[in-house]
């Protein structure tokens, strides 16, 4: 299964405390229209060499029924890799893994060998929100204002003059109708049908391979990303530069925030203290699962748990880090209400009330998903237990960010455009 198929969450298993809506929109303020998901930002360049070829076939009807033009191009370059550079692609490349299982077992792509969802977790699902933003694409994924300016940077640099015009007698010219008659046939039958040796798959995993930018287009993925538009964003990612160490995000933005205007540092300000906040309150609950795990199906007590050094710290610390956080997250935004959400953990608690409310909270989160989800927990005689898919014996990390706030995926942006 790809790393970008995965396996549908029937029971709430995502954010049992409710974290992760105010992360997000911290994370958007600071790195705006990336996503944490995103790792490679040549993508948008293949999402508008597609768009380029493809303009011409948004009425076409599919014989599936489904597919559209985008994701028979998505076919086209995802089995374009897998053929011709397997040995040389990122493992994190959206839906390879399918497409390397439907060639093990002689298979095209189709809508049955491809991602069940490829709008969310195929290449253009994941990179959409940015080449919509950066005007490289339409939100009905058709070129808009910066598609040619890109198109024309990449057959620039791989001598494919032509490409963006459809110019006849040009290398380019005579790939953009390949692409575009595959991506018709695609369409019609519901599968592809290029030949699996034809050439067109090797020009099209060459030029567009994930981690190969040429300085012409890398210049303009990267004014892309500087687009002042985004002020904040734009200094983040000078900031970060050329700083190709490993460091987690809580390392980066230390790093940086000494050096950010005084805009850029209240935001920074405002996801630190809001992540320190929400390590603390994930840290207790996940703790909770961990106990009740290595109990093997006795029921938690308060007694198990009273005297613990880490839950002990929650408490102390967590009503002092809301107040700071509501502080900072106040300076920067008036539309995000961490009363309403989290106010609760203001008030000072024992330990052991702490692991009450924790519960207590946790289960208000779950109810008030769609569709209302059961709680981690079962009740059991005087205590509680953890259900089965959701105790680990791993205690809580209270060294890195809960949620990723999208530093990752700018520092990997910025520097493929070096």
């Amino acid at each position: 299964m790809s790393a970008y198929d995965p396996p549908a969450s029937g029971e709430g298993s995502l954010d049992p405390m409710g974290l992760g809506a105010i992360s997000d929109r911290l994370a958007e303020r600071l790195v705006p229209a990336l996503r944490a998901r995103m790792r490679w930002v040549r993508f948008t360049t293949a999402m508008a060499v597609g768009a380029v070829a493809t303009e011409s076939l948004a009425d076409e009807q599919p014989h599936d029924g489904v597919s559209t033009p985008a994701i028979c191009f998505e076919w086209l370059l995802i089995e374009a890799f897998v053929r011709r550079i397997e040995r040389a692609l990122p493992s994190d490349v959206p839906g390879s893994q399918k497409t390397r299982t439907a060639i093990n077992r002689g298979e095209r792509l189709s809508r049955q060998t491809y991602l069940n969802s490829p709008r969310v977790f195929g290449f253009y699902g994941v990179y959409k929100p940015f080449a919509v933003d950066a005007g490289v694409l339409t939100k009905d994924l058709a070129p808009a204002e910066r598609c040619v300016e890109l198109v024309r940077a990449w057959e620039h640099d791989h001598g494919l003059t032509g490409f963006a015009d459809e110019a006849p007698d040009t290398e380019g010219g005579a790939i953009r109708r390949r692409v575009h008659e595959e991506v018709r046939a695609a369409l019609q039958k519901g599968s592809l049908t290029v030949a699996t040796g034809a050439q067109l798959l090797g020009r099209l995993a060459t030029t567009l391979r994930p981690d190969k930018a040429a300085p012409t287009e890398a210049a303009v993925l990267r004014r892309l990303l500087t687009d002042p538009r985004h002020e904040h964003r734009a200094e983040l990612a000078l900031l970060l530069a050329g700083d190709d160490r490993i460091a987690t995000e809580p390392q980066l933005l230390t790093a940086v925030r000494k050096h950010a205007s005084q805009e850029l540092g209240r935001i920074i300000d405002a996801v630190v203290s809001y992540e320190k906040l929400a390590v603390l309150v994930n840290a207790a609950f996940r703790l909770l699962c961990s106990v009740s795990y290595s109990l093997g199906g006795q029921p938690l007590t308060a007694a198990h748990i009273a005297d613990d050094e880490m839950l002990g710290r929650c408490a102390r610390e967590i009503p002092e880090l809301f107040k700071r956080a509501a502080d900072r997250v106040a300076e920067v935004t008036h539309d995000i209400d961490l009363e309403q959400r989290l106010g609760e953990f203001v008030y000072p608690r024992s330990p052991k009330d702490l692991a009450e409310f924790v519960l207590h909270h946790h289960e208000q989160v779950q109810a008030g998903k769609p569709g209302g989800k059961q709680s981690w927990f079962e009740p059991l005689r005087d205590g509680w237990v953890v259900r089965p898919p959701y105790g680990s014996p791993e205690r809580p990390d209270l060294n890195n960010f809960v949620h990723p706030v999208r530093v990752h995926t700018l520092r990997n942006f910025i520097g493929a455009t070096s």
